[in-house]
């Protein structure tokens, strides 16, 4: 959609807006309304790479099936340790063995809503959805990130209800249990955070520290266990306060997870290495005299931009129409999981100042 401002329109003073870093775990999947003050073209300029610019180039359908196969992973795996760690915590009489089998089928749970948000955002715009259904995968994290905070909580209640129940001593076998179980999810948790950089997923990356979260809580049950073996009946309730110790893990975990989530639902900033990029490939297109805003907002793992261009006053309207169409079709050439791009046509103005930020004011623009 192109739009044309009148020559003789003031710029508007806008705010600034602040928006808080995110972590640098999950720093790339942040979502934005942003931009960066124009310059004069410099073809030589080189930009800074980052992740989140590497999974905009990535085409969008590799990414939806590297997604898609990281979720079918976590559940075939949380499913197959799940049981395992269940039926040697009940063998065993382990209460946080069982305890971190509960938070593995969590970890089930969790990855078929993510291969469910990703199959819907995957679906093509519709009357209803004009601009996609690319928030399906942010819901997705922020359910996970609900999921274990919902999941610590549970198993805090029932780790302190259990310090009052007399119980046997857990068996040391079960350790055997836990230690690959320890080295396996660990391994998940850092190829599963690879895929998700890889393709710029809030979704996978939650799934990442759900994974993470499952190794804490066995090495929480690991530790339990080897003390009351160690201790004897003086300490017949370690494994309890393990997997209480477990429980305060997951729920903070949870609550972090929720924040680059909402960064994004809320349109927050991105990664500025990618705004800059998109500026500075606007800007070298032939006709185009300076960029005036970058906007870019986060749909899952789509982009949206909107960007004001420069052109000369006195060219026409179908010449300034045939540069924003050409515009466009450059960033979406060179950013795949660009999904759409709204060019505002502007007469270039030396004098003007720059308009870094989108605010609305008074109902004008």
């Amino acid at each position: 959609m192109i739009e044309e401002q009148p020559p003789g329109e003031s710029a508007q003073q806008e705010l600034h807006l602040l928006v808080l870093p995110i972590s640098e775990a999950l720093s790339h999947s942040g979502s934005a309304f942003m931009s960066l003050p124009s310059s004069t073209p410099s073809p030589a300029r080189s930009v800074a790479t980052s992740e989140a610019l590497e999974a905009a180039r990535m085409n969008p359908e590799r990414s939806l099936r590297t997604g898609q196969g990281s979720a079918v992973k976590g559940i075939v795996l949380n499913g197959s340790l799940g049981s395992a760690k269940l039926l040697a915590g009940l063998l065993g009489h382990s209460y946080a063995l069982v305890a971190d089998a509960c938070e593995s089928f969590s970890d089930v749970m969790s990855s078929c809503v993510t291969l469910y948000g990703l199959r819907i955002a995957s679906e093509p715009a519709d009357q209803t959805h004009p601009a996609g259904h690319g928030r399906a995968e942010t819901l997705a994290s922020a359910v996970t990130a609900l999921v274990l905070t919902t999941v610590g909580a549970l198993i805090f209640w029932h780790a302190l209800d259990s310090l009052y129940l007399p119980r046997k001593a857990p068996n040391p076998l079960t350790l055997l249990v836990l230690l690959p179980v320890i080295l396996l999810k660990e391994w998940m948790f850092r190829w599963m955070r690879e895929r998700g950089k890889e393709i710029g997923s809030q979704a996978i990356l939650a799934e990442a520290w759900h994974q993470r979260s499952d190794a804490v809580t066995s090495v929480a049950a690991l530790s339990g266990i080897a003390v009351t073996w160690i201790g004897g009946p003086a300490w017949i309730y370690a494994d309890s306060w393990a997997a209480m110790g477990a429980s305060l893990w997951l729920i903070g975990t949870g609550l972090w997870l929720l924040g680059p989530t909402l960064h994004e639902l809320m349109e927050g900033s991105v990664d500025p290495a990618l705004v800059e990029f998109i500026r500075e490939t606007s800007q070298s297109c032939e006709g185009i005299q300076g960029i005036d805003k970058v906007w870019v907002r986060k749909l899952g793992m789509r982009l949206m931009v909107d960007l004001h261009i420069e052109v000369d006053p006195d060219i026409s309207v179908q010449e300034g129409h045939r540069l924003a169409h050409e515009v466009k079709a450059k960033l979406q050439g060179e950013l795949p999981q660009v999904r759409d791009v709204m060019v505002h046509v502007e007469p270039y103005d030396a004098s003007r100042a720059k308009r870094p930020y989108r605010i609305q004011s008074g109902g004008h623009r």
